[in-house]
C-alpha cells in the first residue's frame, strides 16, 4: 500500500510540472524597427514547454542576427535560462558572455528581465492570417 501511494505522488507530482508548463508555449516578440535610423531593438523569444522546456532567442540591438536555442526551466509561471552572448574581439579572437534572463508569463505575454536591464514587457505573437 505505501509503495502504491509513493508511485502515485510520484507521478502525481510529474504531471503536476508538466501540467505548470502547459500554455506558455509560443512566440513573443517586441522587435521593433526604427523609422528615424532603421535599426531593430528589441527581443523575440520561441518558448517551447513541455518535459525538458528550451528557447529559440535573439535579442536585436541595431539589427537581428539570428536566434540560438538554450534550456530553459519553467516554474509555474516563471522562466529562467541563460543567453550567451558569443562576439569577436577586434583581434579577431572569440568571446561570449553568460547572461542571466527571467521571466514571468503575464496575460499579455511575458516580462522579460535580461541581465541588469529593466524588466520589459514582450508580447505574445498573434497568428498570422492564412
Amino acid at each position: 500500500m505505501l509503495c502504491a501511494l509513493a508511485l502515485l505522488g510520484a507521478m502525481t507530482a510529474g504531471a503536476s510540472s508538466a501540467a505548470d508548463r502547459a500554455g506558455h508555449g509560443g512566440l513573443y516578440d517586441s522587435v521593433r524597427i526604427s523609422t528615424v535610423t532603421g535599426d531593430q531593438g528589441g527581443v523575440r523569444i520561441r518558448v517551447y514547454d513541455g518535459l525538458s522546456p528550451t528557447v529559440d532567442f535573439e535579442l536585436c540591438e541595431g539589427w537581428c542576427n539570428g536566434s540560438e536555442v538554450f534550456p530553459a526551466k519553467i516554474d509555474g509561471d516563471r522562466l529562467t535560462f541563460t543567453y550567451v552572448s558569443r562576439w569577436v574581439s577586434e583581434g579577431g579572437s572569440p568571446g561570449a558572455d553568460s547572461i542571466p534572463v527571467s521571466g514571468r508569463f503575464v496575460r499579455d505575454g511575458l516580462m522579460l528581465k535580461i541581465g541588469d536591464a529593466p524588466p520589459e514587457l514582450v508580447r505574445r505573437a498573434r497568428p498570422r492570417p492564412r
